[in-house]
């Protein structure tokens, strides 16, 4: 929000901004503060464009764009939630991560 502008709201008007999401406590992601996917997906459903996440840890994010097919940019600076990470993203998707730099 710019100073002096009012806010807009993005979506539906019948969205609240106290959202309520089960814990699925099957899910081992390895971090010790991970969150359920919906708390990620729901805000990502409202926009368009890229998604940049520069705290990864487990891969919440990541996960989230997938699910909405959006490009998800993310890092951590812990090589142990990068690892968590790519491999929650392989066993997600179905797929082979591929170092590139």
């Amino acid at each position: 929000m710019r100073k002096g502008k009012t806010a807009s709201w993005i979506g539906s008007n019948s969205e609240t901004t106290l959202w309520e999401v089960t814990l699925d406590s099957n899910v081992d992601g390895g971090h010790s503060t991970q969150k359920p996917v919906e708390c990620m997906e729901r805000p990502l459903r409202n926009h368009e464009g890229d998604v940049y996440d520069p705290f990864v840890g487990s891969g919440t994010t990541i996960i989230a764009a997938e699910r909405v097919g959006r490009a998800c940019y993310a890092m951590d600076i812990e090589p142990r939630y990068v690892q968590v990470t790519i491999e929650r993203w392989e066993k997600f998707t179905g797929e082979k991560a591929e170092l590139i730099a």
